[in-house]
Order: structure tokens, then sequence, then C-alpha cells
């Protein structure tokens, strides 16, 4: 019948995508130049190719490095605090996230109050351009649906 979507408030949550795909490829990078500074330190030592081999010497790499984990801890701190600071802000509110219908706000009763399980019917009813009233009547309760079982 009708689809309900839900709208926000404006703000996307790439961060809690994109945060994610950041940590898995600082940790990738750190570990390739990890790799990368034991292959350059065994082509110095054992391998005896001098010290300038690899464009810059072992401690060169190792500095770079160590300033690439500084750059990466940083950045990932400023990404979390960034990304919780949203989600403390959502529980904030506490309220969830109003529904949608055809750009109208949809309000919800359920008669009986609190009444869960079982089959409703739903109506909705224009109130004004702006929202929308959805009635749920229950019509069969849970318990006549199921019944009670019946002990072997």
């Amino acid at each position: 019948m009708f689809k309900t979507q839900k709208k926000t408030d404006g703000t996307n949550n790439t961060l809690g995508v994109i945060y994610p795909k950041l940590s898995k490829l600082f940790l990738i990078t750190s570990i390739l130049f990890i790799i990368w500074i034991l292959f350059v330190a065994m082509g110095a030592f054992i391998l005896e190719m001098g010290p300038n081999w690899a464009l810059l010497n072992l401690e060169n790499w190792i500095i770079a490095w160590c300033v690439l984990t500084v750059i990466f801890i940083i950045l990932g701190v400023v990404f979390y605090f960034q990304y919780t600071s949203k989600v403390e802000k959502k529980l904030e509110l506490g309220k969830s996230e109003p529904e949608f219908l055809h750009d109208k706000r949809v309000y919800a009763y359920t008669y009986p109050t609190g009444a869960e399980g079982g089959i409703f019917s739903k109506t909705y009813i224009s109130i004004d351009e702006n929202s929308v009233l959805r009635l749920r009547g229950l019509m069969i309760p849970q318990q006549k649906l199921w019944g009670k079982k019946e002990k072997n």
C-alpha cells in the first residue's frame, strides 16, 4: 500500500561508513611500511647492499614510519571523537526518528493502547498538508490466533 520513509536531520552518516574503511587503510599501510622497513634492513645488513640502496637509509625509513603512524593515530582519534559525538547527540535526543509518508509526518495511534501481537488494521487519515494519522486497531488478539498449546 504505502511505504513509509525516514527523514534524517540533514546530517549524513558517511563518517560511520568511512571511519572503518580508513581504519583498515591505516592499518594495512602501516603493516606494508613495516614490511618495507624489514626488507630495507635485510638489504642493508644481510645482503650488504649499502645503507642508501632504497633511496633513504634505514634510519630515515624508520623516522618516516614513525611520522606516518603518528599522523594515522591523530586522524583516528579525530574521526573517533567526531563519530562518538554524533552518536551521543542522537542518544541525548532519546527520540526515535519520525516516520514520513509522502513527505508528511506520520503520527501513530494504537487501539487498545499498548497492544502487542495479533492482527491489526491500519488506516491512514490526512490531517493537513504536513501530517498524517495512522490508526492501528487490534482486529484479532494474539491469544485467539495461537490459542493454548496442548501438552502431550
